[in-house]
C-alpha cells in the first residue's frame, strides 16, 4: 500500500520487519488467553485485568503511532510521532469517554475533534511538524447530519411498522416485520457512520499544513457510501475472498481525493529535511521495537 501511494511522483515506504509485527500479535494473543483463563477461573481478577488494560490504552495508542510513523518514510525522510503525548492521549481515550453517558453521547464529536488534533499535531516529517487549525463546529454539524440519517431510517421503518400492526393481526406478520427492521437498521448505521467519517475527514485534512504545503480532501459522501456499501455486498457474496479487492478500492478512492498544494519544487523541502533523517534513524533503534498497534 505504501509503495503504491505517491506524492509529487515519489512513493512512500514502510520499513517495519515482519518479526516486529509478529511479536506484537503474539503479545495480543497472549493477553487474550490470559484474560480468557482468568474470566473462567478467577472472575474478579479478570475485572482487574480489564481495568488495567483500559488504563494502558493511551500508552498503547501512542506506541502504535510511534511505531508506524518511525517505520514510514517519503523520499528517504522518516516520519515521527511525539512519544511524550501519553497525557494528552489519556484525556482522549480515558477521561472524555467516561463522560459520554452523562452527555448522552453528544461529547462524541468533541472527542473526534481532539483525536484528529492529537494525531496531526503530534506527527512530523523529518523535523517539520504537521499542524491543524479547525474548530469543533464542523464535527458537530457532521454528527447531526449522520444522526439525522439514522433518525429518518428509524422513523420510516417505524411508520411501516405501525401500518403493519394496524392492517395485519397475525403474530407472524408482526414478528417478521421486527426481523426485517433489525436487518434494515444495519445499513442505516453503516451509511450514517461513513457519512460522519467522510464529512469530518474533508475539513480535517483541508485545514492541515506542513511547512508551506497544505492539503485538500475532496471526498464525496454519496460516492464514499457507495464504495463501502458495495464493498460489503461483494465481501459477503464472495465469502470474504474479495476483502483484498475491497481494501485496495477504499485506499485508491481516498488517495485519489487527497491533494497537496504548495511550492512546485519540493526538492528544497526534501533537502532540508533529509539532514535530520539519520538522527531519527538512530532514535528509532531506542524505542520498543514491536508493533503494539492496529491503530
Amino acid at each position: 500500500f505504501y509503495r503504491n501511494t505517491t506524492v509529487a511522483g515519489s512513493a512512500f515506504d514502510y520499513h517495519a520487519l515482519p518479526i516486529q509485527i509478529l511479536k506484537g500479535r503474539l503479545l495480543v494473543v497472549g493477553a487474550w488467553i490470559l484474560y480468557s483463563v482468568c474470566a473462567s477461573f478467577f472472575p474478579m481478577f479478570s475485572v482487574l485485568l480489564l481495568v488495567l488494560f483500559y488504563l494502558c490504552v493511551p500508552w498503547l495508542v501512542v506506541r502504535a503511532y510511534v511505531f508506524n510513523a518511525r517505520n514510514s518514510s517519503w523520499r528517504n525522510i522518516r516520519f515521527n510521532f511525539n512519544s511524550k503525548s501519553i497525557g494528552e492521549a489519556a484525556k482522549i481515550y480515558i477521561l472524555f469517554p467516561l463522560l459520554a453517558p452523562l452527555t448522552l453521547g453528544f461529547i462524541g464529536p468533541y472527542i473526534t475533534f481532539l483525536s484528529w488534533r492529537f494525531v496531526i499535531d503530534n506527527n512530523r516529517l523529518g523535523r517539520q511538524p504537521f499542524k491543524i487549525n479547525l474548530s469543533t463546529g464542523r464535527y458537530y454539524s457532521a454528527f447531526f447530519i449522520a444522526f439525522g440519517i439514522c433518525l429518518i431510517f428509524i422513523v420510516a421503518i417505524g411508520s411501516v411498522g405501525i401500518l403493519i400492526l394496524y392492517f395485519v393481526n397475525d403474530s407472524e406478520g408482526v414478528v417478521g416485520f421486527f426481523q426485517i427492521s433489525l436487518v434494515a437498521i444495519i445499513p442505516a448505521f453503516l451509511i450514517a457512520r461513513v457519512t460522519y467519517r467522510g464529512i469530518v475527514r474533508n475539513p480535517s485534512l483541508t485545514r492541515t499544513m506542513i511547512g508551506a504545503y497544505r492539503f485538500n480532501s475532496t471526498l464525496r459522501v454519496p460516492a464514499l457510501c457507495w464504495v463501502y456499501f458495495s464493498n460489503l455486498i461483494a465481501v459477503i457474496f464472495s465469502l470474504g475472498l474479495l476483502i483484498p479487492w475491497a481494501k485496495v478500492r477504499v485506499a485508491r478512492y481516498v488517495a485519489e481525493h487527497l491533494e497537496m498544494y504548495g511550492p512546485k519544487n519540493v526538492d528544497s523541502f526534501v533537502q532540508a529535511e533529509q539532514r535530520s533523517a539519520n538522527v531519527f534513524g538512530e532514535e528509532a533503534a531506542d524505542f520498543f521495537d514491536i508493533d503494539l498497534g492496529g491503530v
